[in-house]
């Protein structure tokens, strides 16, 4: 019976124990809630690491915290790894990093410029990583960004998060998530784009801008294109929702429209031995303003040049951007080397070893059809 006691009791200690770890592990108060995590290379190789966490700490000790503004804390550490670097926080705080509540990856330019092989397995690999999370470039430093203080607080990653989340609403801005970066980086070309982050200081206060989109090749950065070339990049990715587009229609007159609805078809065809894609784009939108003169009341010959104004805007910009990509950056951010092992594989497979230079060589031919929806109201005279 002593026996028999003794292993119970065994028993009970060590689900206790078990127990006890497990609730160690689901207390906020005990994990470290990542909100940010910025990656660098330091010039000894080894890999420098700065997340931005919620103070858990000083948010229980006051119960009038801002919900909405919880406190926020910083810590760099290194590592030969990625996973070690992070992991050795515990050893500063005493708790256990908790990646799903992570708002946004940040890759440092000495990251970006080289392979980004090792950062991407690591993403890969953790099971506790959100697929959905915000990727980013620094112009400079990953850690100048999450380390980065308006006055007495942290600019909170959150809020980067949700500047690169009005993409949807402004197609000056580019957002690639973790999930679509690894679909990217898993095909032939191993090219994509991610929006790119600056510290911008004005009138003695500090923000963190996104200053335009970083376009890659092979995982290496190759060059940024403006917010305004953004717009025709998300185009031809056919990202944009309810964005604002400006251009000038005849002499001394701007126009200013809301796009309502867009769409972007691309196919590909072999002509002579040579890819061939054609893009059509084809949008609606609202007049928001006019400037030059035009009267309240427009007549339908002056909304069909408005029109025609813009389908010939949107078509040259977009050519401009594509010939970039390709001859300039030698970047396939848009994807079309996928298009091609979709729809002509045989000819994709025979060319695989110098995509690049058949890219450069293909042919795009961009279609534009602009809907003017509406034009605004009419003053009754």
């Amino acid at each position: 019976m002593r026996k028999v006691g003794i292993v119970i009791l065994a028993l009970i200690v060590s689900i206790f124990s078990f127990n006890g770890n497990e609730i160690f592990k689901k207390d906020i108060r005990n994990r470290l809630v990542i909100q940010g995590i910025g990656i660098d290379v330091e010039d000894d190789g080894k890999y420098s690491v700065t997340i931005q966490a919620i103070d858990t700490d000083a948010q229980s000790a006051s119960s009038s915290d801002d919900a909405s503004k919880p406190p926020l804390k910083t810590f760099n550490v290194k590592g030969d790894t990625i996973y070690t670097a992070i992991k050795s926080v515990t050893e500063l705080e005493g708790k256990l990093p908790l990646y799903s509540q992570n708002r946004i990856i940040i890759l440092g330019k000495s990251i970006t410029e080289e392979n980004m092989d090792d950062v991407i397995d690591f993403f890969v690999r953790d099971v506790e990583n959100s697929s959905s999370v915000c990727i980013a470039a620094a112009e400079k430093t990953a850690s100048e960004i999450l380390k980065a203080k308006n006055g007495e607080e942290y600019i909170s990653a959150r809020n980067i998060e949700i500047a690169i989340n009005s993409s949807e609403y402004d197609g000056r801005i580019f957002r690639m998530q973790l999930y679509d970066l690894i679909n990217r980086y898993n095909s032939s070309t191993k090219d994509f784009a991610i929006p790119l982050l600056s510290v911008v200081e004005k009138d003695k206060e500090k923000s963190v801008e996104i200053t335009g989109t970083a376009l890659f090749n092979n995982t290496k950065y190759r060059e940024k294109v403006s917010k305004e070339e953004t717009v025709f990049l998300n185009m031809l990715y056919d990202r944009i929702n309810n964005s604002a587009l400006s251009y000038d229609y005849e002499d001394g007159k701007k126009v200013s429209l809301n796009i309502i609805e867009a769409k972007t078809k691309r196919k590909v065809k072999l002509e002579n031995g040579k890819p061939t894609f054609e893009i059509l784009i084809k949008l609606k939108a609202d007049i928001t303003e006019i400037n030059g003169g035009v009267s309240a009341k427009m007549e339908l010959q002056e909304i069909d040049k408005i029109s025609r104004a813009g389908e010939n805007y949107i078509k040259n910009d977009s050519e401009k951007l594509i010939y970039k990509m390709y001859n300039g950056y030698n970047s396939d951010a848009v994807g079309f080397g996928r298009l091609l092992y979709i729809h002509e594989t045989e000819f994709f497979k025979e060319n695989e070893k110098n995509l690049d230079s058949v890219l450069q060589n293909s042919k795009f031919e961009v279609e534009v059809s602009l809907e003017i929806r509406r034009i605004g109201h009419e003053f009754v005279v």
